[in-house]
């Protein structure tokens, strides 16, 4: 009988200490103990039994002695050891066998002097294609990296030339580091290849316009600010600004080549509601305001890039027209010559009868009455400086055949009133 049948005659449900002592009697290898326990399903205690048994078989058979995960490899593979260690690293109860084992496998592949393409291969991570960051033995690789350069600091290899070298198509492998981010277990892994490929993109002057479109945040759309990519492309911009200050680039310049400015308007008012993203929304109206100034945008061309003079009736309860309100503001802070005339854009954009009915449709509204009242004295009092007749104000706003009730009506008799008492 061999002593694989004979000890799985003796063995029913548990593991003793007395059956460690019959095996260990009858001379059986660590090898059939293992075969025999049928550890294929990873069970805990009857791993932890082996391990007690090859213990004592070691320490009475020196030139038979074997190791933990040499035997585990030679059953399971090195691909299929590293797929093992890292699911019982998730699992609390296998967590410290698992780094124990993955310690002794790294220890392994080191005095078999493999290098860090050779475990690349070991691992079969030369067949995953552009799922490698989906396999869980990438975990081990990348330990094994760090490892080597612990052992070999004459000869250091990082992960990202280590990869480079197998994923020439810069694009692809931007791709795959972008797919990590769904993958926590192996976040770090891409953090770190990312961080040595920033670097490399630095030195090379990759300007931050060809990294937001290779990271494919110009395909983002409006969850953009909500993007992790997002923020590291910000500190990007940044680190490139201040390397190359000769030549900085705003991110709002780069952000307005694919978005225009009516939608980053958006992106920056929904990303203000939710703690996590307020600074990068502060940050891009900021932006946004200073881009618009130092180009010399007058106020009507951005009250239409905020598509404002689409929203009808209701132009000043819309959240735009707040951001285009400071805006004018900001011109004014900027140059204290400029008086802030909110008037002259809007009429641009209107025309003054148009104009005199949004006013008076937003007087009757709580929340833009305030407003809607200056601007028409505003109006009113720019036409009395003008000394626009009466008669020409009623042909301005067609009044003939309105209603008594009609807000153009309304507005010229307020002017009459105010007419008369200038003259």
């Amino acid at each position: 009988m061999s002593a694989v049948e004979m000890l799985r005659n003796a063995l029913k449900s548990s593991v003793p200490e007395s059956q460690l002592e019959i095996w260990f009697k009858h001379a059986a290898s660590a090898d059939d103990v293992f075969k025999f326990l049928l550890l294929d399903d990873a069970a805990d205690d009857l791993l932890r039994a082996w391990i007690s048994y090859m213990k004592r078989f070691n320490t009475a058979n020196l030139p038979k002695k074997t190791s933990l995960i040499a035997t585990l490899t030679a059953h399971y593979g090195d691909e299929g050891m590293a797929k093992i260690i890292e699911g019982a690293k998730q699992v609390s109860s296998t967590a410290s066998i698992a780094k124990r084992l993955e310690s002794e496998l790294m220890q392994l592949w080191l005095g078999q002097k493999h290098s860090v393409d050779d475990v690349f291969k070991l691992l079969k991570l030369d067949e995953a294609g552009d799922q490698l960051f989906a396999q869980p033995q990438v975990v081990a690789w990348a330990k094994y990296v760090d490892e080597f350069n612990e052992l070999h600091p004459d000869k250091q290899v990082s992960l990202f030339s280590a990869l480079t070298a197998r994923y020439p198509n810069e694009e692809t492998l931007v791709k795959m580091l972008i797919a990590v981010k769904k993958s926590p277990s192996v976040e770090n892994i891409a953090v770190r290849v990312q961080s040595e490929q920033t670097k490399l993109w630095q030195a090379n002057k990759k300007s931050p316009a060809n990294v937001f479109k290779l990271v494919k945040l110009d395909e983002e759309g409006p969850t953009l600010l909500t993007s992790p990519l997002f923020k590291s492309w910000l500190q990007y911009t940044d680190e490139y600004n201040m390397i190359n200050w000769k030549e900085t680039v705003s991110s709002i310049s780069t952000l307005r080549t694919d978005y225009s400015d009516d939608v980053l308007a958006k992106m920056s008012l929904t990303a203000d509601k939710t703690s996590s993203t307020q600074n990068f929304a502060k940050r891009l109206r900021s932006e946004l305001l200073r881009e618009w100034y130092d180009t010399l945008k007058p106020g009507d061309f951005v009250f239409k890039a905020l598509k404002l003079d689409k929203t009808g009736s209701k132009v000043f309860e819309r959240s735009h027209f707040a951001l285009w309100k400071e805006y004018m503001e900001f011109v004014s802070l900027k140059d204290p010559r400029i008086k802030v005339n909110m008037l002259t854009p809007l009429i641009k954009v209107y025309g003054e009868r148009k104009l005199v009915k949004i006013l008076t449709t937003a007087e009757n509204v709580p929340s833009t009455k305030t407003i809607a009242t200056n601007l028409q004295e505003a109006l009113l009092n720019r036409w009395l400086d003008n000394k626009k007749k009466p008669e020409a104000v009623f042909s301005l706003l067609r009044i003939e055949g309105t209603a008594t009730d009609d807000a153009s009506r309304l507005f010229y008799e307020k002017y009459i009133e105010a007419f008369k008492a200038i003259s």
